[in-house]
């Protein structure tokens, strides 16, 4: 109650009328508000919920399938998946970080690790059946990507990998591979 009375006090405007005195208290309570309300974090507006897009999208919006995989990626897979058939399962297009998890301590390693792997993705993945967890992990390299760039990025998803225990193999799209060949690449040859 006798807050006003103190505040007024404090302040050097005891010498004034006071209705003065009031607009000044009123001036810093009103701009304590909006100093609050601008510092505050303002909560993200919320996403529309299914029920809003009910009736379907609207006309600016165009939606078309994609394939997932082009034409050599594909007959990639096919021949992944011939020679794996008695085996494995046989996964395409993972995310990183869907193979693996990962314990960082410190967020400025969190952050630079979380940057470096965010947008990596596994051509395909190897599955044991029974355990359900990766063992390979088959990265293709296209014509034209920039090897010296993305060394220390390999370098960086091979160590990440084999701590993982999953193998890492590195097959060239523009190399033809049959399926005996694979075979061998993937260690699933059978003993004679």
């Amino acid at each position: 109650m006798d807050f006003p009375k103190r505040l007024l006090d404090w302040l050097p405007i005891a010498s004034h009328p006071s209705l003065s005195q009031m607009l000044v208290v009123g001036l810093i309570i009103v701009t304590g508000i909006v100093m609050i309300r601008l510092v505050r974090p303002r909560r993200p507006q919320p996403v529309p919920a299914c029920g809003v897009w009910a009736d379907g999208l609207s006309e600016n919006v165009a939606v078309q399938a994609r394939p997932l995989m082009n034409g050599s990626e594909v007959a990639m897979f096919n021949l992944l998946l011939f020679a794996l058939r008695d085996h494995f399962l046989l996964l395409a297009k993972i995310p990183l970080r869907s193979l693996v998890r990962l314990r960082i301590n410190g967020d400025v390693y969190k952050r630079i690790l979380g940057h470096a792997i965010r947008n990596m993705t596994v051509d395909f993945v190897v599955v044991h059946p029974g355990t359900q967890l990766p063992v390979k992990a088959i990265f293709v390299r296209k014509p034209g990507d920039d090897v010296p760039a993305s060394s220390s990025q390999n370098q960086l998803i091979d160590a990440l990998l084999q701590t993982a225990e999953i193998e890492v193999i590195r097959l060239d799209q523009e190399d033809r591979y049959g399926v005996k060949q694979l075979t061998a690449l993937l260690g699933l040859q059978e003993e004679a």
